[in-house]
């Protein structure tokens, strides 16, 4: 079984109506100050902003209930759904964040023909990350749509600094800050996550034979921590700005001819969950550059996936022949390695698995690490199954078609 051709969806106008949907994490309610931080910002920059979240017996006790809340989540997260793509006024969907509970819509994503065939005639941008893993695979698979592997509302967006019209339009990729010129507050992540998502999404191909090859930047600094509203009920209203460390290089695990392919990954260890259920996964990776990017530890928030469990997921992945099919690897920064030996130790665990032993002798596929996706701050946006170069010599990673139209 096959993907289905591509449906590329429509370029973000200036004036925009934006969608804002929690098909994982029920995040509404627990972060509001966040949210309301990211709809006020949303709606600075000319948007009109829609949320669609009706929670209905979602609070039942789990136990009185007898797990009654499960089902009446999956029913009001397919209806949100359903309901952002069916309003023709909506141009844009973003999810408020991530989760674990996403591959619960599976099922009745594959089985809804109706759903599918409303999303194939209301094509429209999706954005979001982590958990929206599942989501973006889902719509390829079964619709075509193309989706936006970037931020989301609360994580990003909801930030206490304020990114203006004038700080996005104007942030400046090339700009190497250094130590003396350090960015003093989160303004800089805001500034980089809403000028990469607005710039990728703004610009559509104006003719059918357009080429363009479009560099994916990196930042000069990021963030360690995930912002303080998420560690502890006593931090949900706080304001206190992030500590920037300076981002790692651009690093190359093992150099390769230059090389073209299809883009197409999500978080390591959902990505490891979902590979191989039948109706949302890649028929084939065969020529297709993957990413990868990890993310939080489930019981603390301050720290990363252990090590020992990114093994395991690279491992499934390599149990499974994705790595015997790729063309390239794209890793993204670790959440929770800031050292350089926590760095090395995680690039290890990646070059013991696939760059030496049986894939080391029968694999030569280029393998990028540090990149600002996913589980970090700031962080880029990225086309899902759009056409991507790596050329280690160039020291490139670019996309190298128009991703909108």
């Amino acid at each position: 079984m096959s993907f289905p051709p591509p449906l590329i969806p429509k370029s973000l106008p200036p004036n925009a109506k934006i969608a804002l949907i929690s098909p994982s994490f029920r995040v509404n309610t627990l972060i509001p100050t966040s949210l309301a931080r990211a709809q006020t910002l949303l709606i600075s920059l000319g948007y009109t902003i829609t949320t669609i979240f009706s929670p209905t017996d979602e609070d039942l006790d789990p136990v009185l209930s007898s797990g009654a809340h499960i089902p009446a989540s999956i029913r009001n997260r397919l209806a949100e759904l359903r309901a952002a793509f069916a309003d023709p006024t909506i141009d844009m969907i973003l999810c408020t964040v991530g989760g674990s509970t996403a591959t619960e819509l599976i099922p009745h994503l594959a089985a809804d023909s109706s759903l599918q065939q409303l999303i194939r005639e209301n094509p429209k941008i999706f954005v979001g990350y982590s958990d929206i893993t599942v989501l973006h695979w889902s719509l390829r698979a079964l619709t075509g749509l193309r989706t936006f592997y970037g931020p989301c509302a609360v994580p990003e967006l909801g930030e206490a600094v304020t990114a203006t019209s004038a700080s996005v339009s104007s942030f400046d990729f090339s700009r190497d800050h250094t130590e003396q010129n350090k960015p003093e507050d989160d303004g800089y992540l805001q500034d980089f996550h809403l000028a990469h998502l607005l710039r990728t999404l703004s610009t559509p191909t104006t003719t059918t034979t357009t080429t363009t090859t479009t560099p994916i930047p990196r930042s000069s600094f990021y963030a360690p921590m995930v912002p303080p509203y998420f560690l502890s009920p006593q931090t949900r209203t706080s304001t206190t700005p992030r500590t920037l460390l300076r981002s790692p290089p651009w690093t190359w695990l093992r150099r390769a001819p230059r090389t073209e392919g299809r883009l197409f990954g999500g978080c390591l260890t959902v990505v490891a969950r979902i590979q191989g259920i039948a109706p949302i996964s890649p028929p084939s990776w065969k020529g297709k550059i993957m990413f990868l990017e990890s993310a939080t530890a489930e019981a603390d928030m301050t720290k990363g996936n252990p090590l020992g469990r990114i093994r395991s997921a690279f491992a499934d992945l390599a149990a499974r022949g994705v790595f015997d099919e790729i063309a390239g690897l794209v890793v993204g920064r670790a959440y929770g390695y800031n050292t350089e030996r926590e760095r090395a130790e995680y690039a290890a665990v990646i070059q013991g698995l696939l760059c030496k032993g049986r894939l080391g002798a029968s694999t030569t596929f280029p393998i990028l690490t540090n990149v600002d996706i996913g589980h970090t701050a700031p962080i880029v946006t990225l086309p899902m199954d759009a056409l991507a170069v790596l050329d280690s010599e160039k020291d490139e990673f670019s996309i190298t078609e128009a991703v909108v139209v």
